[in-house]
């Protein structure tokens, strides 16, 4: 019998099986990048798709917050939001800073003045070729975090006193009498919307009486009632810290500014509007004179008030009325019957900035 020699030479040299195993290495390397190609470039998409997503929730719940619509209504404005981008998709964390109550419209605590809201979103991926390794799903997410900032917008052009203000309280009628004092300024104007210092801000130098009455009528005339074609809401962002009295105010704006604030008293529901509140009553400091004639002033708004229109008489009607006192009777004085606004109220004008913080 014939034996045949072992050779680790000729078992160097056999070829047998390599092409076998070239091929399943190429198969791996294939299935792999089909993995990568399809698999994680559709979890790429998604993702962006998901960013897109957070990015649209946040902001829809920001403004919802800003309009102090409240927590709840802010996550169901994140979560059609999120469904329009993607029906698969579904929002997993909404977080409010400093708190939920700031959605609502409650004071902020924080010093910075921050408000933000913080959506996170997901959606499951289903994988496909990814199943040869033992990957059957996973979940792609993203999070976007928004700001918002409720602004003033068209405040009434008249001026409230702080002490007044303060007087006002729920349940109680409150009466605000406007007429001239004794040297002929309207004390209860202020003239918007360039009332207020520009000049580094010094309150001593009020220069935006070019205008007069008429650019106080165009101003009127710009705040608008709902479904007027004269609706231009312009956000004040700052708001002003101070505004200056207009001087003499002709009867026809008087009437002017009286009937619009019936008509807003008229609208259902009674809507919220902004009234500057000033911090002093024009006789002593931090009240500051820039008319060199005197009696004009310019005046420091420490705040804006939300309130309710009831009714608004002028002229004669308003000398009449026994809840208005007036200490200098004229054919221009005019008197405002406002009252503490419900929280849940429309405002006349929705003034809300949202922007992408993170």
């Amino acid at each position: 019998m014939r034996v045949r020699r072992f050779s680790l030479a000729r078992l160097r040299d056999d070829e047998r099986g390599a092409v076998l195993a070239i091929v399943a290495i190429t198969l791996i390397a294939l299935l792999g990048m089909l993995v990568l190609t399809f698999d994680l470039g559709h979890g790429v998409a998604l993702k962006r798709n998901m960013v897109n997503a957070a990015d649209s929730g946040a902001l829809a719940a920001a403004r919802e917050c800003g309009l102090a619509h409240g927590e709840d209504d802010a996550e169901q404005a994140a979560d059609e939001l999120v469904a329009a981008n993607n029906d698969a998709a579904t929002v997993t964390d909404v977080q409010f800073d400093p708190g939920p109550a700031q959605c609502a419209g409650a004071p902020n605590p924080d010093p910075a003045g921050m408000n933000t809201v913080t959506v996170t979103v997901s959606v499951p991926q289903e994988y496909f070729f990814a199943q040869i390794f033992g990957f059957d799903s996973g979940t792609v997410a993203a999070t976007a975090t928004a700001e918002w900032t409720g602004g003033v917008a068209n405040p009434v052009p008249l001026k409230l006193d702080i002490g007044d203000v303060e007087g006002c309280t729920t349940g109680t009628d409150c009466y605000f009498e406007f007429e001239k004092d004794k040297t002929g300024s309207q004390r209860g104007w202020l003239d918007f919307p360039q009332g207020w210092p520009t000049d580094n801000n010094d309150p001593t130098r009020c220069t935006s009486q070019a205008g007069g009455a008429n650019e106080l009528r165009e101003y009127i005339e710009q705040m608008g009632l709902p479904g007027s074609i004269a609706l231009q809401a312009a956000l004040w962002d700052p708001p002003p810290t101070y505004v200056c009295a207009a001087g003499g105010v002709p009867n026809t704006l008087v009437q002017q500014i009286v009937d619009w604030l019936n008509a807003t008293a008229a609208l259902t529901p009674t809507p919220i509007v902004d009234f500057p509140v000033v911090a002093c009553d024009g006789n002593a400091p931090p009240c500051y004179p820039w008319s060199k004639t005197g009696g004009r002033d310019a005046y420091p708004v420490v705040d804006f008030a939300g309130l309710n229109i009831v009714q608004a008489w002028s002229g004669k009607a308003a000398q009449d009325n026994p809840n208005c006192e007036f200490v200098r009777k004229s054919s221009d004085v005019f008197c405002i019957q406002l009252k503490v606004a419900d929280p849940g109220a429309p405002r006349l004008h929705n003034a809300v900035v949202v922007r992408l913080v993170g």
